[in-house]
């Protein structure tokens, strides 16, 4: 898919910084307007509108992601035994369910329900499947280890929030201490 083109992309790459920031920052697009010509240039509101309307696009969804990132993260420092794809696949499964609760009656009559449920039953035969290769990759002990590692993590998370941060916390000052010599 090709990349849309805009007036504001053939500005000299400073100016166009410039306007970025004038952007974010929340400037109106006439000013924007009136500093590109006064820097020379010639861009129209509209044009400076389509632009900050796909910039700003741009910049939510990165910061969705940053954001998701940062929950597989959050997700992983909670269960040491966690790996990354175990993580996307939880926050996966957890914003596929928060976007099905969210649809209206209108929404609901548009949807492919078959495409749906294949979707669906892809996800969870590969959470099955991601659990099942970890099953047998561990011993007798190593399972057990895990299992009472999460239940102990999760029954402080539950009952001691204050006191699981603090552990969390001082088990990266141990990693830090030990695993950087």
């Amino acid at each position: 898919m090709r990349r849309k083109h805009y007036k504001v992309d053939d500005l000299p790459p400073e100016l166009h910084e410039e306007v970025d920031e004038m952007i974010k920052n929340g400037a109106y697009y006439h000013d924007i307007v009136e500093y590109i010509k006064s820097k020379g240039g010639t861009v129209s509101k509209s044009s400076v509108g389509r632009y900050a309307k796909n910039l700003l696009k741009t910049i939510e969804a990165l910061q969705a992601s940053q954001e998701n990132f940062r929950a597989i993260l959050d997700e992983i420092e909670c269960y040491p035994e966690l790996d990354v794809t175990e993580g996307i696949l939880r926050l996966l499964a957890y914003q596929l369910l928060i976007a099905a609760n969210e649809l209206t009656e209108e929404q609901l009559t548009g949807l492919d329900f078959e495409a749906i449920i294949k979707n669906t039953i892809s996800l969870t035969k590969a959470i099955a499947y991601k659990k099942d290769i970890d099953t047998k990759n561990r011993t007798a002990y190593e399972n057990g280890k895990y299992e009472y590692t999460t239940a102990f993590y999760d029954t402080i998370k539950a009952e001691n929030p204050k006191l699981y941060k603090e552990l969390v916390s001082f088990m990266k000052q141990l990693d830090k201490k030990y695993n950087t010599a």
